[in-house]
């Protein structure tokens, strides 16, 4: 009842023109806090041994769709970050933005759905399937944020996905550089596509990074397969590999796995470098999850592989990452569920992190509610 009331108050603020073109808006959200202590590196700041409360990205949206006729429809969504802690640790600069996750106005008919505007990658909403846990926080040791690290949104996006074919689907991306900085054309695509057959399933994602390095001459680019048995039962495995230049290879950070350092082991000729926009970074991960729901107990337990990275072709050694992570979610009801997480991350080399640890932790008790 409080639900439809406020799309009542809603709707009362708009328009009479746009009520009246209006035939379905939805407001919808998801809320997820959690107690947690954990030794983390480089976010803001460092959380050495801490306990906090945080928000792990919650968000709230309006949808809605108009019936054209002749099974047209013309859709619309605008989704926002939201900081239920009253901070913006979570997010940085993206906590309480306007229409800073997924934003677009379409059309959907039997042809499928084409969307403009600030939009996912395919890895980003239709996969991740290997990633059953709620919490988010920071680079997502109680997740998988790392081999997760480049799932994202692209601004002036264009983005097609077909309808569900015998089990099969497709999507394909445009995303435009509107600066064309020095007459580069650093624009970005992206091709998806999943079969599904009962509860097996297989998704590949690839996204593809024209003039990476701004020199117009270098294009980065990454992929990933996931796949498996998703029902009570569940065994999902993925592999990606990801070829990249400058900071989107680094996440800004000057390291391999997005962690807070400038220090490659020599890798570049020098025992603590920048990583310059002509120098590439290749890596390769797997992971696999196994999950299986004891009425409302759904226990999980995940496992990820970094494997030793290649800097400028040459491979670093003592590069990787081991991470491991267990947990369950406690269901209370269709929208609201307790969990419990504990994450562990081991680095083969020290200087991956703060130069001094090679590990990191989170522990982690949260609730979620969706709406």
């Amino acid at each position: 009842m409080k639900r439809k009331l406020l799309v009542l108050a809603v709707a009362a603020a708009l328009p009479v023109s746009a009520m009246a073109q209006t035939s379905n808006v939805t407001i919808y959200g998801m809320l997820d806090l959690g107690v947690n202590t954990a030794k983390m590196f480089g976010n803001n700041p460092d959380m050495k041994n801490t306990v906090r409360v945080d928000d792990n990205m919650s968000r709230l949206g309006i949808r809605g769709t108009e019936s054209l006729g002749g099974g047209l429809n013309a859709i619309f969504q605008i989704e926002s970050w939201i900081s239920g802690d009253g901070t913006n640790l979570n997010g940085g600069s993206r906590a309480n933005q306007l229409a800073g996750r997924d934003t677009y106005l379409g059309l959907q008919g039997g042809f499928g759905k084409v969307r403009l505007g600030r939009l996912s990658n395919y890895q980003n909403d239709v996969m991740e399937t290997m990633v059953p846990w709620a919490g988010q926080l920071g680079i997502g040791i109680d997740t998988l944020g790392i081999i997760t690290r480049f799932d994202t949104r692209f601004n002036n996006a264009v983005r097609y996905d077909s309808p569900v074919m015998a089990g099969f689907d497709l999507s394909a991306m445009y995303s435009a550089d509107e600066t064309r900085t020095n007459g580069n054309n650093q624009a970005s695509w992206g091709l998806g596509a999943g079969y599904t057959l009962n509860n097996f399933f297989v998704k590949a994602g690839f996204t593809q990074y024209q003039e990476q390095n701004g020199n117009g001459n270098k294009d980065g680019n990454w992929w990933r397969v996931e796949g498996g048995y998703d029902s009570t039962l569940s065994i999902i495995g993925a592999f990606q590999q990801s070829k990249q230049y400058g900071s989107s290879a680094t996440g800004g950070t000057n390291s391999i796995w997005m962690r807070p350092t400038g220090n490659f082991g020599g890798a570049l000729g020098a025992s603590t470098v920048a990583f310059g926009s002509n120098d590439k970074m290749e890596t390769d991960e797997a992971s696999i999850t196994f999950s299986y729901q004891f009425g409302p107990i759904v226990p999980h337990a995940s496992f990820a592989y970094g494997f030793n990275a290649k800097v400028n072709g040459n491979k670093l050694d003592d590069s990787g990452y081991q991470q491991y992570i267990l947990g369950a979610d406690y269901v209370l009801s269709k929208r609201s569920k307790v969990y419990l997480a504990g994450g562990y991350v081991k680095y083969a080399n020290a200087k991956f992190t703060d130069g001094v640890h090679d590990n990191e932790y989170m522990i982690q008790v949260g609730m979620m509610h969706s709406f």
